[in-house]
């Protein structure tokens, strides 16, 4: 079975969905993906948070293993993977075991 690779010839299991013009390459793989894209950031009202409160701008998870604050004023954060890095675009698709070949 054919997978699709990434530049760095691992199995790419994130495409752009858009795509590239050009010919340019849509697949990567979890080390080459770029993350770090705004769309999955969240805000919060500064005046609203407080550690005790149940504030609904707030992750559900633990702070530092299943979401991070972007910054140091606790305004926005996201939600990150198993090994502590932002998820990519939401225009990036993931599957598991690689894309397969056209």
């Amino acid at each position: 079975m054919c997978k699709d690779l990434c530049g760095c010839n691992k199995v790419a299991v994130w495409s752009y969905v858009p795509g590239y013009s050009n010919g340019g390459n849509p697949n990567y793989c979890d080390d080459c993906v770029p993350r770090g894209c705004d769309c999955n950031h969240r805000y919060v009202d500064v005046n609203a948070y407080h550690p005790s409160l149940n504030n609904p701008d707030l992750p559900e998870g633990k702070e530092g293993e299943d979401w991070k604050w972007l910054d140091d004023e606790k305004t926005h954060w996201c939600y990150i993977d198993e090994k502590g890095r932002e998820y990519p675009c939401v225009e990036y698709w993931y599957e598991k075991d690689g894309w397969e070949c056209e």
